[in-house]
């Protein structure tokens, strides 16, 4: 019997580590490492987000300004620098490459992994530990989401740290509390306050997850003074951006990018309910697996109070973030190692069965991507113009993927592996042309002046490795503007038959759910 081809041993095994165990870890790790590669390999940077994260990073490295982030040479105030600070360290030693930007924050992907493999391990044996490692690895979201240029996998990363802290903490291990500063500290310079709510409720509410503990005012005032400590460095980043960016800009970073998307969102505005739609998708495909429906061991996750720790760190987030009123998908990643936690303990204690869901899911995917492809040139309007052959390899993936039908663990890591392979596949082929603009970089001349008509997020900053800010004249200015640069390039997004110039684009491509048009300046004779 294995960790990866039993789904019924007991749900908290003795603590030695079996080459079951190690197999088990060895997949997830493996699993997370393949998606590093695939997203390196086979796709480009999504826009808007990564691009503009880039492009961020890029002007940290032209400026030479460590503290005072930039976008397009204005203040930026989003987010804290960390992982700026990360990909300029890479590119000290490789230079400004866009694959050592790119690695950065995608290590963190099996960063996370092994680290829910050591809560899970202080947590309830190192089998647990390592089947909760390769659900992480296995959720299809985390893995396409966190390989990303994006901070939810560093914050995912130290929220799970700051649980193995505090869980030591609890059990009056040393070094507990130093451990949960220390990722407190990292979570705040990656993603800023949101790190409290991954940690702090279950912080607030040891009592009902800890043991034996009599002396709670000594508990509360070590994590009062933990969470000051750890607040100082990004207290000191953020008071000396402000002081470099000026009065405005210090009230924009220190009060409105916190407390505007709490309560009344200047981007991403949802409502309550939001999220709970998205959970199939977050937890997919394990919902596919029979033991996640193990009613039984779910029901009696709360009478064993270490348990509690994952489910009110779990619960606790996706309140809070409902709540919040700026929502997005990636916004709960950070909850999903206390999920993968549950879900490896009631897929555990789960009786066995034949496991068909994973690869029924992996067909039906297959189908869907094969049609899609088939009926995009009819339907150009509605479907991208996928291409055939990764629909057919999703669909011929089932088959392996059935082949693994007696082992819960295997399938649900096949049936992720498989979509990520065809989906990282179809971008490579040029089937998602509304995210890939390397087609409009071939045609932008970087010496020449540019001017961006409407939005700008940085999404050709560091594409088109700019060394000055685009210009960014409204509709009224652009005549003038074209005047005085007749030998420059317009660039603009816009919806299809409100492009803001009368010529027709020499250069026109799909963008998201609009178009880019690419004009040169010089008026058309």
């Amino acid at each position: 019997m294995t960790a990866l081809s039993e789904a019924g041993d007991a749900a908290i095994p003795d603590r030695s580590f079996s080459r079951a165990n190690a197999g088990a870890l060895t997949l997830a790790l493996s699993l997370s490492f393949a998606t590093l590669a695939l997203t390196l390999l086979l796709r480009g940077p999504f826009p808007v987000d990564e691009t503009r994260y880039l492009t961020v990073a890029w002007e940290m490295w032209t400026s030479g300004d460590k503290i005072l982030l930039h976008l397009n040479g204005e203040p930026y105030s989003h987010k804290p620098p960390l992982l700026f600070w990360l990909i300029n360290l890479a590119w000290r030693v490789t230079g400004p490459q866009e694959w050592s930007a790119r690695l950065m924050p995608a290590l963190f992907l099996p960063l996370s992994v092994f680290a829910t493999y050591r809560l899970g391990r202080d947590l309830a044996g190192p089998a647990l530990g390592a089947r909760a490692a390769l659900v992480l690895a296995g959720f299809t979201a985390y893995a396409a989401l966190a390989s990303s240029v994006m901070f939810d996998a560093m914050l995912t990363t130290a929220s799970v740290t700051a649980l193995i802290g505090l869980l030591r903490a609890g059990r009056r291990q040393a070094g507990g509390w130093t451990i949960f500063g220390l990722s407190v500290a990292i979570g705040l310079l990656a993603k800023g306050p949101v790190m409290l709510v991954q940690v702090l409720p279950a912080a607030l509410l040891a009592p009902l997850w800890v043991e034996g503990m009599t002396d709670w005012r000594r508990w509360y005032l070590a994590l009062l003074g933990t969470v000051l400590l750890a607040a100082l460095p990004v207290l000191g980043w953020a008071v000396a951006a402000a002081g470099a960016g000026g009065g405005e800009f210090a009230g924009t970073l220190l009060w409105r990018q916190t407390a505007g998307r709490m309560v009344e969102a200047f981007a991403h505005r949802r409502p309550f309910w939001f999220y709970l739609p998205l959970l199939p998708a977050l937890l997919f495909p394990w919902w596919c697996v029979s033991g996640f429906w193990n009613g039984a061991a779910l029901a009696s996750l709360w009478r064993e109070r270490a348990w509690r720790l994952p489910v009110i760190m779990s619960a606790a987030t996706l309140l809070i973030m409902s709540a919040i009123s700026s929502k997005q998908l990636h916004y709960l990643l950070p909850a999903l190692p206390a999920a993968a936690l549950i879900l490896a303990r009631l897929i555990s204690t789960a009786p066995r069965r034949m496991e068909f869901g994973p690869a029924l899911a992996v067909l039906v995917a297959g189908v869907a991507m094969l049609a899609s492809a088939l009926l995009a040139p009819r339907y150009p309007q509605l479907l991208p113009p996928l291409a055939v052959g990764p629909g057919l390899l999703l669909v011929a993936l089932a088959l392996p993927v059935w082949a693994q039908r007696r082992h819960a663990w295997r399938a649900g890591a096949g049936a992720t592996a498989a979509l990520l392979l065809a989906g990282f596949l179809q971008a490579w082929l040029g089937g998602l042309p509304a995210f890939d603009l390397t087609p409009l970089l071939a045609r932008i001349d970087a010496t020449r002046s540019i001017a961006v008509v409407g939005i700008y997020e940085g999404e050709i900053g560091y594409l088109a490795r700019l060394t000055q800010p685009v210009d960014l004249p409204g509709e009224a200015e652009l005549p003038a503007w074209r005047a005085a640069h007749s030998d420059g390039q317009i660039l603009a997004r816009f919806h299809a038959g409100e492009a803001p110039v009368a010529e027709l684009p020499s250069f026109e491509q799909p963008f998201m759910k609009q178009r880019l048009g690419l004009w040169s300046a010089a008026p058309a004779r």
